[in-house]
């Protein structure tokens, strides 16, 4: 039997019914449920009162906020990394050229072209790689992707690991963050990796933004006007992303409040719904399925 946290579109049902989908009512059918379709934030409600469990599927591409901690080894988890991929890379370029360009800028200043230019993007999943897509054919620009692994390789014209960002944040001239928050990845944009940048640059993020340094962003962006910073998240206080910033009030910034995935558009949300749903179904019929997740990268 597979447990959904929400209601799910008509397509999820003619993927899963077959497995006994429940999404209305559940409660009565926890302890039958061996499958788990959820928010990562909701699992924690779910996951000691399922003793059948065998996997969790979450609707969200990050799964930071899994309560890794109380899921038992047994049980396979797996993300909906790339179900958002078009939505998330279509906002990022729209912050990315936004600051290029002074859009809302009331003064005339000189603007950034990109085209032709060096684009380096960290993260080589669903977001990076259409990111990176659009960079290498829209912008002819040569795209230095970081990652531990890519997922279309063919985008990049490098590819390099999170140990040589020392080296490459000097030659970019955007670089988009569109890491998963992760041991390896929280704090890693400090103020010594965002020293090393072009003194004009633009940076973007649409991954997580505890992977860069609050206080150092802020602090660089102060020091140098030529720095810009373009995010769609926002650091968390007291456990829930606050919105309320003093970046909103720099000149060098562009923001948006986490509106990039689905949150402000239903088409978005349905389809990766659906996306989720199909990989489940993949699970449990084939035995295997994209996305899964490394526990160990998390507790």
């Amino acid at each position: 039997m597979i447990i959904s946290t929400r209601e799910l579109p008509e397509e999820c049902h003619s993927l899963l019914d077959r497995w006994g989908l429940k999404d209305r009512n559940v409660e009565e059918y926890l302890k039958e449920g061996e499958a788990l379709l959820a928010w990562p934030s909701q699992v924690k409600d779910y996951v000691g009162k399922m003793p059948k469990l065998k996997v969790i599927q979450t609707f969200s591409a990050g799964v930071d906020d899994l309560p890794f901690q109380l899921i038992p080894a047994h049980v396979e988890v797996f993300s909906n990394a790339g179900a958002y991929s078009t939505s998330v890379a279509e906002h990022a370029w729209a912050l990315a050229l936004a600051l290029a360009k002074n859009v809302n800028v009331r003064r005339r200043e000189d603007t950034v072209l990109l085209h032709g230019g060096t684009a380096l993007v960290l993260g080589g999943g669903g977001i990076g790689s259409e990111i990176a897509r659009i960079a290498k054919h829209a912008f002819d620009m040569y795209v230095i992707g970081v990652s531990r692994s890519f997922r279309r390789p063919e985008l990049f014209s490098e590819r390099r690991g999170l140990q040589d960002l020392k080296e490459l944040m000097g030659r970019a001239d955007v670089i988009f963050d569109a890491l998963p928050l992760n041991k390896e990845t929280v704090g890693l944009l400090n103020y010594d990796l965002l020293s090393r940048t072009k003194e004009r640059v633009i940076l973007v993020n649409v991954g997580r933004a505890e992977t860069v340094v609050e206080e150092d962003v802020i602090r660089i962006m102060k020091e140098r006007k030529g720095f810009k910073f373009g995010t769609d998240v926002f650091w968390r206080k007291g456990g829930k992303e606050n919105f309320d910033s003093p970046l909103w009030g720099m000149e060098n910034f562009a923001g948006t409040p986490h509106t990039a995935g689905a949150t402000a558009s239903g088409e978005v949300l349905k389809r990766a719904l659906v996306r989720a749903c199909e990989n489940l179904r993949d699970y449990l019929s084939e035995g295997h399925a994209e996305n899964r997740v490394r526990k160990e990268d998390y507790e």
